[in-house]
């Protein structure tokens, strides 16, 4: 059982401010744009282990429309996300698969819809920051330890 207090209501959503973020992609989603073109949409979450402003936050929804016109955002994030040049994939969602969890930078801005401002991405590069390091070595268990 717990009780309500409002004074624990602090914090909540923030505007992730303009600027470039070290960034992971997270999640992606493949669908249907509005106008019938296939679209993959990505979703980061702003690197915690780089001292950096709304570390842990979210940036969802930047859709990637499959169209010759846009080609040039595939290209960019694949090039910010350290694909090797030449590198060729059977299908959009092999790509996406290969996209899962690379650290790469974004540079975001703002855009209002329905009288409200939201974080999109406007930009790629490459991150300049490693990604941590496992911690600790492997673990082993015996079968002792197993309750089955």
């Amino acid at each position: 059982m717990f009780k309500i207090n409002h004074e624990e209501a602090k914090g909540g959503f923030e505007l992730i401010a303009m600027g470039d973020y070290e960034v992971t992609v997270v999640n992606y989603e493949t669908g249907t744009s509005t106008n019938g073109n296939n679209k993959i949409t990505v979703d980061y979450e702003i690197r915690s282990d780089v001292p950096q402003n709304h570390q842990g936050q979210k940036i969802l929804y930047d859709n990637f429309t499959i169209t010759e016109k846009a080609m040039w955002r595939l290209q960019a994030i694949s090039k910010a996300a350290k694909f090797p040049n030449g590198i060729s994939f059977n299908s959009y969602k092999e790509w996406a698969d290969t996209l899962l969890h690379k650290n790469l930078v974004v540079t975001v801005g703002h855009i209002e819809r329905n009288g409200n401002k939201y974080p999109e991405v406007k930009g790629f590069k490459e991150s300049q920051v490693e990604a941590p390091a496992p911690q600790g070595g492997p673990i082993t268990v015996s079968n002792d330890e197993v309750p089955f």
